[in-house]
């Protein structure tokens, strides 16, 4: 399933400059679980911490975790600090003897990389407790937006799913006569041998009762609706569901294979790619579906 969260995390480093977080956390659709970080440098325990957050709140789906530093922009120059950086080179300078004097380049270059060092990497003592926070605000996000693309694919299930119902006790009823119909169309092809000698009538009636059986689906009609009822039941389950609809739907469409080897009828056997149609959509959504 598809959603975002965002959020942010200001986190406070002693004796240096206050800095902020964003944590951005997107899911696509998956049909297992997958985790990819996107931040700066990060020490294996904050890693740890971050990969158990996201798999407690998502249990399917590829998810990206991104962490970034905001800083803000800048607005004009900060002429004190431009000058009490070039006196502090120029004085660098003039000790180490290097004979190539402090110009612009150099100052802009030096405030750039003192600028960047300020956030490099996140250690876990200084900033779980605010990454956490966060992060579980990213998520709380991303996950209201999950449930709301689940609330319309549960429609869309629910509505396929009667379709197919439909479908099936048009199977049911076409089922019904089906012996009958192969009874009589064998007889019409039998008719002028009944009067051959040596016809043995029982014989036929015992192929025409091993046909009636053979051509049954009584049963799998049985399994089949029990199986729908078991996936209208599903989506209505709290909790992830999608592996169960995986497991329910290949069942229904074994159901309906069989049932469409079996009958040998045509009107049968159009009702059954109706419902192999559906099915397939049904199970292109149910990879969505946690």
């Amino acid at each position: 399933m598809t959603g975002f969260g965002r959020a942010a995390a200001d986190i406070e480093r002693p004796g240096r400059t206050r800095l902020r977080w964003v944590v951005e956390v997107r899911s696509v659709n998956h049909r297992a679980f997958d985790l990819k970080l996107r931040c700066p440098e990060v020490e294996p325990a904050l890693e740890a911490e971050l990969s158990r957050l996201v798999r407690a709140a998502v249990e399917r789906g590829a998810v990206t975790l991104s962490i970034r530093e905001e800083r803000p922009a800048a607005i004009g120059l900060d002429v004190d600090r431009i000058h009490a950086t070039a006196l502090a080179l120029e004085n660098v300078r003039r000790q180490a003897g290097i004979s190539t004097p402090v110009d612009l380049s150099a100052v802009a270059a030096f405030l750039s990389l003192e600028g960047g060092a300020a956030g490099a990497g996140l250690r876990h003592e200084e900033s779980w407790p605010a990454l956490r926070t966060a992060v579980g605000k990213a998520l709380a996000e991303l996950i209201a937006s999950r449930d709301a693309e689940g609330a319309a694919l549960r429609e869309d299930v629910l509505a396929r799913a009667r379709h197919v119902a439909k479908t099936v006790a048009a199977i049911e009823e076409a089922a019904r006569t089906v012996p009958q119909r192969f009874a009589r169309r064998l007889k019409e092809r039998l008719s002028a041998l009944y009067e051959a000698p040596g016809f043995d009538a029982g014989r036929v009636a015992q192929e025409m009762a091993l046909l009636a059986e053979r051509l049954d689906v009584s049963e799998e009609l049985v399994r089949l609706r029990t199986h729908l009822n078991h996936l209208t039941g599903l989506v209505d389950e709290p909790g992830p569901v999608g592996r169960k609809l995986d497991f329910v739907l290949q069942e229904i469409a074994r159901e309906i294979n069989t049932i469409g080897s079996k009958a040998q009828d045509a009107e049968i056997g159009g009702h059954v790619i109706e419902c192999k149609a559906e099915l397939e959509k049904i199970r292109e959504q149910a990879q969505n579906i946690e």
